[in-house]
């Protein structure tokens, strides 16, 4: 049973998870590849998100723009963007473990696994349909959305130490995972010179995450760009030296 029913600042703060939460949900669907009607779809979420009294005034107007972006465009334009962008061996990949400098202890499968134990933890559940990796960021935000979303519930309904657990867990994903390679990605995506709408979902993006790691309190260590092919990790292992060593011989 709840321990007690929400104080006002309780609701407040309540509404204003609730409203964090739209906010990157609405950028995990900017961010997901544009079938038909992307871009009306994500103009209206964006357009309808609502102010929120700790939201900074550059991330208000980066909202704005942003909508004001995908209102704009077209999905064939978007979906050109996307694919340069974004798709095969595009330079700004939208996985976590394309990021850093390739040393973490037991490599990008060892990263996979302990994102999988904050999703399964929470019941968060990848459709077959998306077939998104678990390091994907849109897969990520959309997580992170249900954490918030939690986290308005506990509050709310007086689940507090439900709530504590999510809070911790949020907090603890963003320093480990999301809020450690975003910034690089963001990087990347304006050293490819990104077009509209992407190039405003970018700083929308950023601004975002980092306005929610201040309210959180989170300081991660960042990521800095692209990480090196991780042999060790691969389907099939190649010595990365045996070109050298044929042409040698």
């Amino acid at each position: 049973m709840p321990a007690a029913t929400a104080s006002r600042a309780g609701r407040e703060r309540a509404r204003a998870c609730l409203a964090w939460a739209a906010r990157l949900k609405a950028l995990a669907e900017a961010f997901a590849y544009p079938e038909d009607g992307h871009a009306r779809r994500t103009a209206r979420l964006f357009a309808q998100l609502a102010p929120t009294e700790d939201e900074p005034p550059s991330l208000a107007r980066a909202r704005v723009r942003a909508a004001r972006a995908w209102a704009g465009t077209d999905d064939e334009a978007a979906r050109d963007e996307y694919a340069r962008l974004f798709l095969g061996g595009a330079r700004c990949p939208m996985r976590e473990t394309a990021y850093g400098d390739g040393r973490r202890l037991g490599g990008r499968s060892a990263e996979l696994a302990d994102i999988g134990g904050f999703y399964a933890a929470f019941g968060f559940a990848i459709a077959d349909a998306d077939r998104q990796p678990p390091d994907h960021l849109c897969t990520q935000l959309e997580f992170s959305s249900l954490l918030l979303v939690k986290i308005a519930w506990g509050v709310r309904d007086g689940w507090t130490e439900r709530g504590r657990i999510a809070e911790a867990a949020l907090r603890r994903f963003l320093e480990d995972h999301l809020g450690r390679w975003t910034r690089a990605f963001c990087d990347e995506v304006g050293l490819a010179a990104a077009r509209s709408p992407y190039r405003e979902s970018t700083a929308l993006l950023d601004g975002a995450l980092a306005a929610a790691m201040r309210r959180l309190q989170v300081a991660p260590t960042p990521l800095r760009g692209l990480a090196p092919p991780d042999v060790m990790q691969a389907d099939v292992f190649e010595c990365p030296r045996a070109d050298a060593a044929q042409t040698a011989a």
